[in-house]
Formats: C-alpha cells, structure tokens, sequence
C-alpha cells in the first residue's frame, strides 16, 4: 500500500485542463479536511491521479498521430484491435492498478468505438479524438450534460492540421488542450469560445538563445505600452521553427496563460521581402527576419501595429488580426 501510494505522489498531474475538475478536486480536498486532517493526504493523492486524458483514433495514420500526440501528454491512447500489431494490444480493460502505474501511457485496442465512448467517458478529464467532427458529435451526444461536468473534448483531423476545442472550452480546459495539442502536431487551433475573440493581438517574438524569461516579458509589456495596448488582448506568441525548444519563450507562455505557435521558415520566406532584413539572422537562422513576418503570420487577416523592436537581446513586432 505505502509503495503504491509512493508512486503516486510521484507521479505529477496531466496539466491538460483547468476548469471543473480543479473545482471538484477543491471541494473534495476541503471536505475531507472537515472530516478527518489525515484525509486531505488522500484527497491530495487521488487529485495527481484524476487529473488525466485520453486519445481516441480509428484509422491507421490518426494511430500515428495519436502517439505524437501521446508521447508529449504521458495519457492512455485507444485504437480498434484490428489496427494494432500484438506487441501493441493490452488488455481492453486493464487493472485499476495497473492503469496508475505501468499503463498510465499505454495503447489499448477497442471492439467498437460505440462501446468504448459508452464505458470511458466518465472516466477522464479531457478526450482526444483524431477523426472527423462529425463522428465525435454522434457518439459524444448522448453522454453530454453540462459545461460544469462534461469532460474537455479536442478534435484532431489525422494529418495534425486542426486541434479544435469541441466541449468545455472554459470549464473543461477543452481551449488550453486544443493549444497544446496544436503545438504538439505543429498545427493551429480553433477555438470559437465569444470570450476569446476579444483577443485580437499577435506577439511576434525572436531571441538571443537563452534569453532569459523575464527579459521576453519586459520585452512583451514594453512593446504593448508602446502601442498602448493591454496584456489581456493578446491571443497568442509566435516565433520561428527554430525556437520550439527556447526555454524563456514556454516559461513566458505558461507563465502568462498565452498559447505558443512556431512558424515554419518556409512560410517565413513567402512573406519576408515585406519586412526589414537582418544578415545576422539570415546567417543564424536562414531566414531574413522573425518577428514582423511570426507576428502576421500567427493569426488571420493580420495588420502590422508595432514594427520591429529591438530590446535586450529581444526583437518584438505586434500585429492585430481583424474582424470579418
């Protein structure tokens, strides 16, 4: 029993969602308080364990996408039998113990995707489903009940294209997993939450490597004064191919809440002739510039509203995308 438990406080959450769960594990955690002091151990351990998600496929080359996906998110993946090799297939229906520990990643074959919605859909936090939308709103709509208690949905096509936040965009954590899961497969994401069209800026963002994080967002709140914008309307940061593992640049988005988005260079070249040049960059990096060019390129139907900007090692441009 100790070792099991040890296990688990080992064992860190799958930071995936950020709405009714925490709520639930909250009210939980303070219940068992007003019990009994020694229960809010347990309650503090069954939280590491609840917070978690899975991926649904149904074709091979969403099962190739799906463990993409799977290797960054550490969560269990469901694929039909048929479609798996033996070394793949596990047991449909694992252990409860076995599920903590060996097979909290693990890929796990189903009969019918009917069967598997109807037996798993309590048991996680967020689902992700690599397959037609129009599929997913067939076998999901008998089991949705509120925004309170639904489980985040993210639909993914099965080339990574589009990670779509389908249900619980807010309460669930469905927006914050479609962003994760659209830089994972080097897409975008949809999210068509009202809220979220109010951010309507586009941080384009390069860096000497190891800028350091509170350098990026002095850089950030600068360039937002300049143009006397707030940080509430920014949508998202966007920078080069180059930067996916730039460490200041995924602290400054976990540490503001702002969804990442890196800009493939190819695309960079169709638009740089536009924008000033920089040898130095074209040496280092291949491409002539990074931040105007991100900065368009990060959203839709975007206008340039701060040109490049140099500050501590930083270059800064912010664009702002415009309503229909």
């Amino acid at each position: 029993m100790i070792k099991t438990l040890s296990i688990l406080i080992e064992q860190k959450p799958n930071e995936t969602t950020d709405g009714h769960r925490l709520t639930q594990i909250k009210t939980f955690f303070l219940y068992s308080i007003s019990v009994h002091p020694c229960l809010s151990v347990v309650a503090f351990i069954i939280s590491l364990y609840i917070m978690k998600s899975a991926i649904v496929t149904i074709t091979p080359q969403g099962l190739k996408a799906g463990r993409r996906i799977q290797e960054d998110l550490k969560c269990n993946l469901y694929a039909p039998e048929e479609i798996l090799t033996p070394l793949e297939r596990m047991p449909r229906h694992p252990s409860f113990l076995t599920g903590l520990t060996e097979n909290r990643s693990a890929i796990i074959g189903y009969k019918t995707i009917k069967e598997l919605v109807d037996r798993v859909w309590g048991d996680y936090d967020s689902l992700i489903f690599i397959m037609a939308m129009g599929i997913v709103i067939r076998i999901i709509k008998d089991h949705i009940q509120d925004k309170h208690m639904d489980p985040a949905v993210v639909v993914v096509d099965e080339m990574g294209r589009y990670a779509i936040s389908a249900l619980s965009g807010h309460e669930g954590g469905a927006n914050r997993l479609a962003e994760r899961v659209a830089l994972i497969c080097q897409g975008d994401f949809v999210i068509t939450t009202g809220s979220e069209a109010t951010k309507t800026l586009i941080i384009g963002m390069g860096c000497r490597r190891g800028t350091s994080v509170d350098y990026l967002e002095d850089a950030m709140m600068e360039g937002l004064r300049l143009i006397t914008r707030e940080l509430k309307e920014v949508r998202l940061i966007a920078s080069i191919e180059d930067k996916r593992d730039e460490k200041g640049l995924l602290q400054l988005s976990e540490r503001l809440n702002i969804p990442l988005k890196f800009i493939h260079k190819v695309l960079i070249k169709t638009v740089e002739e536009g924008f000033s040049k920089s040898e130095l960059v074209k040496n280092t990096l291949g491409v002539y510039s990074v931040a105007e060019p991100c900065a368009i390129l990060g959203g839709f139907r975007c206008q340039l509203l701060l040109p490049k900007t140099k500050m501590k090692g930083t270059t800064i441009a912010i664009a702002e995308e415009r309503f229909l």
